[in-house]
């Protein structure tokens, strides 16, 4: 009995061993590194749309309204401003957007900014931490 044991054992252990050095084995023609084959160009089509004329018509969300503030990134970025490009492609018109004058949102002199609302990358509020609340106060006062 002690004897079928060892052998349902042995037979499981040999069956394991070759599955485990089958999936070990280098299937590629070449041996190489494999380089993927360049991508083919995709040609857009409006298929029956008309995308000549696109109007954005909406509240802050479409206008690119973040930090705070409406400038010239937020505008860039607005999701009117992704769409007509992507429309472009397509064969879609122009697409014209009343850009803010500035980058600060509007609030300052053309060459002494009065407040500075914009948050620059993830550590905007490690960088200017209490000064740069304090650099607002002293500029508002």
């Amino acid at each position: 009995m002690k004897y079928l044991v060892r052998m349902k054992n042995f037979y499981a252990f040999l069956l394991f061993s070759g599955l485990f050095l089958a999936s070990c084995s280098n299937d590629d023609a070449s041996g190489g590194p494999m380089t993927p084959p360049d991508p083919e160009p995709v040609e857009y089509t409006s298929g029956s749309a008309d995308f000549s004329n696109y109007v954005a018509v909406g509240n802050s969300l479409t206008a690119g309204y973040s930090d705070a503030a409406l400038f010239f990134d937020g505008q860039d970025a607005s999701f009117p401003n992704m769409l007509a490009t992507n429309f472009s492609l397509a064969g879609g018109g122009e697409f014209n957007i009343p850009y803010m004058a500035d980058n600060l949102g509007g609030a300052g002199q053309p060459t002494y900014p009065v407040l500075c609302l914009r948050l620059s990358g993830t550590n905007a509020r490690k960088r200017n931490g209490i000064y740069g609340d304090l650099q607002l106060l002293i500029r508002a006062i």
